[in-house]
């Protein structure tokens, strides 16, 4: 099927490139020569060449077919300088000109700039001859990609670049170097990086999850970065992106698992956290999922601000076409409990009181019986907090006072909703009876 699709790609070019009266007979013939003759005819051609000026040109173009004559021009001095001399003499004025030396390669310069072969498909041969048969170029061509996505020409643009990067990943992902594909993108993330560069890295990895025959690979090789790896520089970043944007639409249950790692491991700053919630927020399975990874997990401080950002109420007491909310499952509900009880401890209070305060003030804007649930949940696991009890159930009536003030309902509404919190930490110190009574004093401190 990859063969079939293959050719049918090749047919549509040579639709594009043909003439004005050719038909489909024409454009299957040309697909088929440019499919059969077109290895044997770059092979034929880089012999013929013999300097390294030609090879080089002849390389950039391949690698940069379409582009402008201005970035082929600097492309192919910026891969003569890191293989060795820049150039053929010591003045440009000694130099053969550009549209000499493309006449030698078979390529020509379009009347907007553009530079291409005059055959068929003939970059992708030359692509294939030049990685297959000089291997000692592969990781110059990484290194020369990265310097030709950071020049600053406004002829890169982004057709450019994704197209640049396209073409070497595919030809590591051809070559089944999928290996050699993650090291290069590990490169151009770390270090000193550009928003050019990390884009290309984004780019390259989304190409290796797309590949049929690699795309396992590519998954599990971002688990080992997010869960195990040290991360330098701005890979994090770019797998938050490619786990957020690319994997999450294809196995949404893997890019949580990734996402909820990288989470869990990042410093001074919050993406990972906010892209695992801004996907479970769109998945009550997956807010289910991470939920309960929270519970069984060691609950450090990390887990707690996972915890903390993914319980929002509002997402917790949606129906979502369905006749219950997440909270009113039993395994939701306890791996509230254990996530509460853990951040009551576990936590210095100004960071557990802000999202108390939200189920406070959600438990107060009138979402009928998940009010009173909200506040049952997080009564019953201070309830749990053994010797810090009391101090725990002092903190949260507290908390809830505060939290009148900018109660969404107003403020009546507010303070009913404290005196029945009043209520449930009493009944769970033993001191008022389960049912609330109908006339209840908001109370005072407990």
């Amino acid at each position: 099927m990859r063969e079939i699709a293959e050719f049918a790609d090749l047919v549509r070019r040579a639709r594009e490139a043909g003439q004005p009266g050719d038909g489909f007979g024409q454009w299957c013939e040309a697909a088929g020569r440019a499919r059969d003759d077109g290895r044997r005819e770059a092979a034929a051609l880089v012999t013929k060449l013999r300097e390294a000026p030609q090879r080089a040109l002849l390389i950039s173009v391949s690698m940069l077919h379409g582009a402008h004559a201005d970035v082929i021009h600097r492309a192919t001095e910026y891969l003569l300088s890191a293989l060795g001399p820049a150039s053929e003499g010591d003045s440009p004025l000694r130099q053969r000109d550009l549209a000499e030396r493309l006449i030698e390669i078979s390529a020509t310069t379009a009347p907007n700039g553009q530079v291409r072969f005059q055959r068929l498909d003939f970059d992708s041969a030359v692509r294939t001859h030049f990685w297959d048969h000089m291997p000692d170029l592969r990781p110059h061509l990484g290194a020369w990609a990265a310097s030709v996505v950071e020049l600053n020409d406004p002829h890169v643009v982004t057709v450019v670049r994704d197209g640049l990067v396209e073409r070497v990943a595919g030809e590591y992902l051809r070559t089944g170097r999928a290996d050699g594909l993650g090291t290069l993108i590990e490169g151009w993330s770390t270090g000193t990086t550009s928003r050019p560069l990390l884009e290309a890295a984004v780019h390259a990895l989304t190409r290796g999850l797309a590949d049929p025959v690699h795309a396992r690979d590519f998954r599990e090789q971002i688990y080992q970065w997010c869960a195990n790896r040290s991360l330098k520089g701005e890979l994090a970043q770019v797998l938050v992106r490619v786990c957020a944007d690319v994997l999450a639409t294809s196995h949404p249950d893997q890019a949580l698992v990734r996402l909820y790692h990288l989470a869990r491991r990042e410093r001074g700053t919050t993406r990972a956290r906010q892209a695992l919630c801004d996907l479970v927020a769109r998945s009550r399975r997956l807010h289910r999922m991470l939920l309960d990874r929270l519970a069984r997990s060691d609950l450090s401080p990390a887990h707690l601000g996972i915890f903390l950002q993914a319980s929002d109420p509002e997402l917790l007491t949606f129906r979502r076409g369905t006749s219950h909310a997440l909270i009113d499952e039993q395994s939701a509900q306890r791996s509230l409990t254990i996530c509460w009880q853990a951040a009551l401890t576990g936590l210095p209070p100004r960071q557990w009181q802000a999202e108390a305060r939200r189920w406070f003030h959600w438990a107060s804007a009138g979402t009928g019986s998940h009010g009173g649930l909200l506040l049952d949940l997080i009564v019953s696991a201070a309830q749990q907090c053994a010797e810090k009890r009391g101090e725990v159930f002092a903190l949260m009536y507290a908390c809830a006072r505060d939290a009148e003030r900018t109660g969404p309902g107003g403020a009546a509404r507010a303070a009913e909703t404290t005196g029945l919190l009043l209520h449930k930490i009493s009944a769970a110190q033993g001191i008022a009876p389960a049912t609330r009574p109908e006339t209840s004093p908001r109370g005072t401190r407990p």
